[in-house]
This record gives C-alpha cells, structure tokens and sequence, in this order.
C-alpha cells in the first residue's frame, strides 16, 4: 500500500498539520486515521478552497501524495506511542462528525483576531492585512452580519423598491394616459427573494476579499477562555482554541427587547423578523425614531398597509430639528400613516381568533395583535385591532456568550467599559468597535472605529479616535433626509449662536424635472463676520449629495464665502445646496421674504452672553431672532 499523508510540524513541541490552502478538492474525504492519537478531518464546507486542519490532526489521505521515506522520518522523530500505533479504515457513515473533542484544539497564534464578520469586523480584518498581519476572523452566523441579513442593505433594498412603487403610482400621469394606468399589484415572493438575492451577492463579495487575502475564517459562535485565548465551537472542525497578540470584538447589535411586550416572531416582530415575511394588511410601529419611522415609510410608499406608530412625545424623530421631523411627519401622513402622540401603549398581545366570538381583522398566520394606548394628556383610552406589531425601540450590544466574565470586563447599562482608545478595560490588547461599543450605531461610524483600532495597534503615525461631530448620516424615510455636523437642537444645547439660511426644493430646477419638489437644504454657520460651516441638513431627492458636497466643509471648519464659489453641475441638486450657501451671505438670486416664505434666514444668539457664559439662560427660555419669518414648508402633491 502506498502511504500519503499530510505534511507535519512542529509547534509549541507537538506535531501538527498546518493550514493547507488551495487544496483541489479530490473524490471523497480521508480513508485513513492514526487511530487514539489523530481525529478525523473534515472538508470545511464554508471555505470551499481549501481543507483546513486543526493542530492535533494527522490524517493519511489520498489528496496529498508523500513518499514512503517522509512518513517513515516522521514517525521517528515522534513519539514512541505515535511510531507504533497502527492504522485502521474508517467507516465515515458509521462513524458522523460532529462530536466535539474533549478539549478545544489549540492553533497557531494570530497577529490579530477579530469577533464578528459583519461591516465593522471585515474592515478590520482587511485594515490588518494591510499592516502585512496574519489575521483570523470569527462569525457566528454568515458573513456580513445585521448590515446584509436583517439591517441596513436589506431594508435600503426595500426601500428603494417601496420608492419605485410610490412613484410610479403618483408620477405616472406624467406620462401614460390616466385610463391606461391601473392599480399597481406587488409581487411579495419576488420582493422577498430580491432581498436575499442582494444580500448574497454582497456576502459573496466578503467571501471572495477575505480567501484572497488569505484572511482564516472561522464559523461558530465565540467565547473567551481568557484574556489571551478564546474557543471557537465550529460545526464542521469542533472546539478550536485561539490565541492571538490582539482581539477585536465587532459583535455588533440586536433589537432591544421590550420590558412587558413578548415577541413571538410572527404576529409580534422586531426588525430581525419583518424583512422575512410578506406584508401585512395592518401594522403598529412602537417607537417614532429612525428604524420605526424608515419602516412606516416602507409599507405606506408600498400602499398595501395600513401603518399606525406610537409615539410618547409630540413628535417623531426626537433628535432632529423640530422643522425636518414636522415636515416628515406630514409626508408620511400624507401617505396614510396614523401617529399615536404623547400616547403610551397600555397594553398589545397577540390574539388568537379562534378564541374569539367578535369579527376579527383576517391574518395570514392566524393571530393577530389587539393594542391599548393612553393619551397622556387627556388620559383617554383607545383599542386597535391590526396584523401585526412591530417593535422598534433600539439596539443594544450583542455580547451573549462571549464570555466577557473571564475577561473581567464591566458592562454597565448594555455598554462595554473601553477607554478613551477604544481598549477593553482593564486590557491593553483588545478593542471593541462597531455596533458593539453602542456609541453610534452606524455602518461607515463603525467601518471608521475599526480602521482606528487597528491603526492604533500598528501605526506610528495614528490620527486619533474618529470625531463624530461632523459624521455623515442619512435616513430613509419617505424622501431622504441627510445631515452632517451639528444641527439647531445641537447647538442650542451647546449655546452656540448661529444663523441658518433655508432653501426649498420647488426652486431647484431638477427637482421641477423630476416632478417632485418636495423637501428643503438648511445650512448652519456661526452668526459672526467668518460665517464658518456648523452644519447642514437636507430633506428630498439626492438629499444624501448636498451632504456629501458639504462634509468636507465642516470637517474643515471653513467658511461659507470659501463655497460661494463653487461651480456646482446643472441641473443638478447640488445647485441648491449653492444657493444656500449665497442665501446665508446675502447674495442669492431669489432673496428671503414675504413672498418667499419658503426662502428664509434666522438668526440665534445664546440668551445673557453678555455677561459671560455662566449667566446664560436655560436651552429652554432660548429664542430665535428672525431675519425673514420661516413658515413650515408646504407638502406639494406628486
């Protein structure tokens, strides 16, 4: 019999088998094992390029041909049980993978270790490769984590589609004869199936980034042992343990739960469960803030359901300035949305009709969701029958059984303890960024946080911690909303005074092209002869352009006469973002004033300044000064 077997080394004084990387996979798996000294090897099933071993392997197989003479200098220099041990066929039908070893494997150690594969973990791994590290990168589930499976690149999609539908309903007079246009019926299995399409495509995108750079993937859930290792519950190589010189934790997030509300993942979901099933006739949002708001957008532009949304205070979007959030409010509720304010919601539980004698509201699985809300003001109470509740009141850190006790970290309200460096305290060696650090739960804000750690593991010349104060954000409600540095509510809080020049969409040219004038640019700059840029917002098409046009401004602090100048494209949107920009220095074409209610310049000046900043007033008592009355921007009909 001829003897072929994988190449063997030593390391930390027992012999094992190293990575093999682009191994031609050849008909079926190893016949042969050393048998009570080896384990069995398996075909990695997520690698597809490669059969990976762990150390303590050492298996006889067809794929990788030795001499004779190898395998005999191997068993003299091992040891003696090894040198006489003897080597029996194995039955993989009689004998399945997939019992753990009694203790976890230990591999080669790691420059760099990263938990998590979805954005932030990715751009960490890829930020190592470029210091020329040898990385490992940990996913519990599929690469790409929330951002490709329940979060952002899903329910973009979703909205993108949602967004086609609204216009083709409502621009279509525009050009096809009114008799020839008919109701607008949605294909949910094909929407539902695009979904998972575009997360593919990204996901094999990942897998093919991180196999060229020949970053070690591994797949299973992760926990520490120490500060210096963590195990690894493989499915397909059993319980790995990994030690490396720096830790990454990228876990990113998961909906929080509601305090009296059970989610049963079918009548009652989260943002987890809702991109998975078709769409509802009737749906309740709990929580007015980003997520919630994005989704009543989603099913109103869509037109098959009916969305109502509760929310506690006056308004929605609680963060924002009190224009963009009124003038979103009514656009969603010019589409049909119904908003619960200053209403707490007594009670929702799911209800089987079965048990009850009354009609109840039809429901594609059965059960459907009665709630209770209280106006909190009049104390009145009201009760609602819909399909489906969707419970939207935040995220938190996802840190379930990674073992964050045997690191002696604290985790205080949901929150990770790190430094000011981002480190895991009271270590030097690993860092938490991205979703799991709860600071911002943004994909480029973590992307930026990861790229940060490791630079400030490697790099001489590290830049600092990302600042947030000039971060770049968009929403996707039923137009975009855009915003970069600080807005009005921000510098209010900080007693920063101001000025701020507002300029409407239905004196844009390309929004009259595109037939939809809905929306507004307000730029802040400071109220002195500098006019530096605070910050800005947008509200309607390509919202997300003016801002990107105008993150360079405020990250720099420039002056607002330094953009008077720029030559922006036309027609394009970005040309009102131009005349703003000479609206707040006083030499736009259209000027602010009566006629223009539309077109607007307001000034605020922190309260007592004069006697220094210990004698100003509370944010509360603040008032604006105006230059030209603002009135709320009318919602023009598509």
């Amino acid at each position: 019999m001829v003897l072929r077997f994988c190449p063997v080394a030593k390391w930390g004084g027992t012999y094992c088998i190293p990575h093999i990387a682009r191994c031609p996979r050849r008909n079926g798996p190893p016949e042969t094992v050393l048998q009570g000294w080896f384990n069995l090897a398996r075909w990695d099933s997520h690698r597809k390029k490669g059969i990976h071993f762990s150390p303590s392997y050492f298996v006889l197989a067809p794929q990788l041909p030795v001499s004779m003479l190898r395998f005999a200098r191997f068993l003299r220099q091992a040891t003696p049980s090894a040198a006489t041990a003897t080597t029996t066929p194995v039955n993989l039908q009689n004998n399945p993978y997939g019992k753990a070893p009694t203790a976890p494997v230990v591999l080669p150690r790691f420059d760099v270790c990263v938990i998590g594969g979805g954005p932030s973990g990715i751009r960490a791994a890829m930020r190592a490769i470029d210091f020329g590290k040898k990385v490992c990168l940990i996913e519990k589930n599929r690469l790409g984590g929330a951002d490709l499976w329940n979060g952002a690149l899903q329910s973009k999609t979703l909205w993108e589609m949602s967004r086609f539908c609204s216009k083709l309903r409502n621009l279509g007079p525009r050009i096809y004869h009114p008799d020839s246009i008919g109701v607008v019926h949605v294909d949910q299995d094909s929407v539902l199936e695009q979904l998972q399409r575009t997360s593919e495509k990204r996901e094999a995108q990942f897998k093919q980034l991180l196999l060229q750079e020949r970053v070690t993937m591994y797949f299973g859930p992760a926990s520490f042992l120490s500060p210096e290792r963590l195990c690894v519950r493989s499915p397909d190589e059993g319980d790995l343990a990994i030690e490396a010189d720096y830790f990454i934790i990228a876990t990113g997030s998961s909906p929080r739960k509601h305090p009296t509300i059970n989610v049963n993942q079918k009548s009652i979901v989260t943002s987890d469960d809702i991109m998975k099933q078709k769409f509802p006739k009737s749906l309740v949002i709990v929580g007015a803030g980003v997520i919630g708001c994005e989704f009543a957008s989603i099913f109103a532009n869509f037109g098959t359901t009916q969305v109502n949304v509760i929310e506690k205070t006056k308004r929605i979007l609680p963060h924002e300035d009190e224009d963009v959030a009124s003038y979103i409010q009514a656009l969603l509720t010019k589409r049909g949305v119904q908003f619960h304010h200053e209403c707490s919601l007594k009670n929702l539980q799911s209800v089987d009709p079965k048990t009850e004698d009354e009609k109840c509201i039809a429901s594609d699985h059965g059960e459907f969701v009665r709630y209770t809300t209280k106006n909190l003001t009049t104390g009145e109470e009201r009760r609602y029958d819909v399909e489906r509740a969707l419970i939207s009141i935040g995220r938190n850190a996802h840190y379930d059984g990674l073992g964050l006790e045997n690191l002696g970290a604290t985790v205080k309200d949901g929150k990770i303890e790190c430094d000011d460096f981002s480190r895991v305290e009271p270590h030097e060696h690993i860092y938490a960024v991205g979703d799991a650090t709860v600071d911002i739960a943004l994909v480029n804000m973590g992307e930026t946080e990861a790229c940060a750690a490791i630079e400030h593991m490697y790099s001489p010349e590290w830049r600092g911690m990302p600042k947030t104060d000039n971060l770049s954000t968009i929403m996707f409600l039923d137009e975009e909303v855009a915003g970069v540095g600080y807005n009005e509510k921000k510098c209010r809080e900080l007693n920063i005074g101001y000025v701020v020049a507002r300029y409407d969409y239905t004196h844009v040219s390309r929004a009259l092209a595109m037939g939809n004038t809905n929306g507004f640019i307000k730029i802040l700059a400071t109220n002195n002869r500098e006019k530096r840029i605070l910050g800005v917002r947008a509200i309607g098409e390509h919202a997300s352009s003016i801002v990107e046009m105008a993150s360079m401004a405020v990250h720099k602090n420039m002056s607002a006469y330094s953009l008077a100048d720029t030559l922006t494209a036309y027609p394009a949107v970005t040309q009102g973002f131009q005349e703003c920009v000479r609206l707040l220095l006083g030499n736009s074409m259209f000027k602010p004033g009566a006629s223009r209610p539309l077109i607007d310049v307001t000034a605020w000046p922190p309260p007592n300044f004069e006697r220094g900043r210990v004698y100003q007033g509370s944010p509360k008592k603040q008032s604006s000064q105006s230059l030209g009355a603002f009135q709320s921007p009318k919602i023009v009909t598509d």
